[in-house]
């Protein structure tokens, strides 16, 4: 296998022979490339081919771009810069500036300047990918086993990586906002028709240490949601509730990336509670704020149990009454639960006030 480099029609091509594949007879074992040798003809084409951009890249340069005068060479080093397909040690000269223009400084590493990052934006990618559905030593081991690398990847190089990827991600995230509903309702008339609605579901859950000490330390508060939009995949996103402090702005983001539009309608499903009720307000003007059920059930749970302690009759009747009630929030009947709720209310006023005076 060979790699061919065409350049211009006054320069002949060049011919890099990459691999040599040799095969007997057919077999489970013998049958297209093995991932040693997948291995190795990814790191010699990427040799080949890094080697050529760089090559192209200085010549490109070497000559002032005001006068077109050669610069003068100064020292050369080399760059290691790791990518999915090995890690290489690239020469880096360094020239004088041309004395026709003044500069700051008298000498520049051009090859440093164009890759400041030494590492790859898709290797970082794989790495915070897979750090983020297992730990960094198995996502090395993983990454290790299945691409030519060129140099073993400790936990400790994943873990810094992602943080840096992580925190970068956070300064790219925009400001938090009280109300992210922009544009009047004659705006959101002339966009283009709107995707099916939207549905997020949130709740609140508590992550607590395996050596809890006390009920007051060991533990944080985690809000976690998905959003499912009728036709595409659904996207999942969680932060902690006392340390984010743009969690409006990352779910509206979140919403943002999926399509959302100020006209198009979504329903967020919450567990009632107070941060989590909070959060999707004034995102989107269409928004309908709901309970899921089966929050609704827990709550009708405990009224139930707390119903059973009270007079047999004042109990009784108030286990009938939540009985109805659950049936009509099942079946969408919102005007005849709020009705028994009033009834509810109003006996068991009574039932306290006649407990009361006696």
């Amino acid at each position: 296998m060979q790699v061919v480099i065409e350049g211009d029609e006054d320069v002949p091509p060049a011919a890099h022979e990459v691999a040599d594949l040799q095969r007997g007879g057919l077999g489970t074992d013998t049958l297209g490339l093995q991932l040693a040798e997948a291995k190795e003809l990814l790191a010699r084409v990427q040799e080949v081919v890094v080697e050529e951009q760089v090559r192209a890249c200085l010549a490109a340069k070497v000559a002032c771009p005001q006068c077109y005068r050669p610069r003068r060479h100064k020292d050369e080093r080399s760059i290691a810069v790791r990518s999915l397909f090995g890690t290489r040690r690239l020469p880096s000269p360094r020239w004088h500036h041309c004395p026709c223009q003044p500069n700051e400084r008298q000498s520049f590493s051009p090859l440093a300047e164009l890759l400041p990052e030494r590492t790859t934006p898709e290797l970082l990618y794989l790495e915070a990918n897979f750090a983020g559905l297992m730990s960094c030593g198995l996502s090395a081991n993983l990454l290790g086993e299945l691409l030519p690398l060129g140099r073993p990847l400790h936990p400790t190089s994943v873990r810094r990586h992602v943080q840096a990827t992580a925190q970068r991600l956070e300064e790219e995230l925009g400001p938090e906002l009280v109300m992210f509903i922009e544009g009047c309702p004659r705006d959101w008339e002339e966009l283009p028709i709107p995707d099916l609605p939207l549905t997020v579901g949130l709740d609140g859950g508590y992550v607590h240490a395996c050596d809890q000490r006390s009920r007051r330390e060991g533990w944080f508060e985690v809000i976690a949601g998905k959003s499912m939009p009728a036709d595409g995949d659904a996207k999942s996103f969680a932060y902690v509730q006392t340390f984010d402090t743009k969690p409006k702005r990352r779910l509206f983001e979140v919403l943002k990336a999926q399509g959302m539009q100020p006209n198009q309608q979504g329903t967020f499903l919450t567990d009632g509670g107070a941060d989590v009720r909070e959060l999707p307000l004034y995102l989107n003007p269409q928004a309908e704020h709901l309970i899921d059920w089966f929050h609704i059930t827990m709550r009708l749970t405990v009224m139930g149990q707390m119903a059973k302690g009270l007079e047999d009759k004042v109990g009784a009747d108030a286990s009938r009454q939540l009985e109805r009630l659950k049936w009509f929030l099942w079946h969408g009947n919102v005007f005849r639960a709020l009705q028994v709720v009033a009834d509810l209310e109003i006996d068991v006023d009574d039932a306290a006030q006649a407990s009361a005076s006696w």
